[in-house]
């Protein structure tokens, strides 16, 4: 991931409310994304049933790192993640089966609890919004280079996916709504969240297109 400078209107925001934590196993939730989920472990219950319980029903989403198992919460997860708002809820007998949609980048600032369930204090990471001619160029690479993955891993998906992503208002909400279709390792993912700039995005999603494309040929 590139360590170039964030734009000046990417500055955190502080939030000074602390909210549940969920985290996420082999996925990333992006801003603007919908993701299904069914929560089983006993923490993440809790942290369901507290977001459910007021108004807002918002919480705080992040990915557990590989090979996390066995280590307290507030070291298994990643620090960057996205604030989301429960969209519809299941229950059955074991699980909540949840669909939950992106709403903000976020860092994690402080664990304030890890039982019965974790809750954090955040800041929130405004979207990058850098354009010049190489995030254009980058643009319309990768979304040749998606339309060439898509042809090849769902041969029968409609014209009109490769119009939905050209439709994106900007090139970081594309790269977003691939990280969501496509099934990238959640390493690639994270660093995607995590890019300080549209151009590393880009990049990113780029570099993981051509090996899917090399792979799949």
């Amino acid at each position: 991931m590139s360590d170039s400078p964030a734009a000046p209107d990417t500055a955190p925001v502080i939030h000074p409310q602390s909210l549940p934590l969920l985290p996420l196993r082999n996925t990333v939730l992006f801003p603007g994304m919908f993701v299904p989920l069914a929560i089983g472990r006993p923490h993440s219950l809790a942290a369901v049933e507290a977001a459910l319980a007021t108004e807002e029903k918002t919480l705080l989403l992040v990915t557990e790192r590989v090979n996390a198992d066995g280590l307290p919460i507030n070291e298994a997860v990643f620090t960057v993640g996205t604030r989301g708002v429960i969209k519809k809820m299941n229950r059955s007998e074991e699980t909540l089966e949840l669909i939950v949609q992106g709403l903000e980048r976020i860092s994690i600032t402080a664990f304030d609890q890890l039982e019965p369930f974790p809750k954090a204090s955040y800041v929130v990471l405004p979207l990058p919004t850098d354009t010049d001619t190489e995030v254009e160029a980058l643009h319309r690479a990768v979304l040749e280079l998606a339309t060439r993955t898509l042809e090849l891993v769902q041969p029968q998906t409609p014209m009109n996916v490769q119009q939905m992503l050209a439709s994106a208002p900007d090139p970081l909400r594309m790269v977003y709504l691939l990280g969501s279709m496509l099934s990238l390792p959640v390493e690639k993912e994270q660093a995607i969240l995590e890019a300080t700039t549209q151009r590393d995005a880009l990049k990113l999603m780029h570099e993981s297109l051509a090996h899917e494309i090399q792979v799949l040929e």
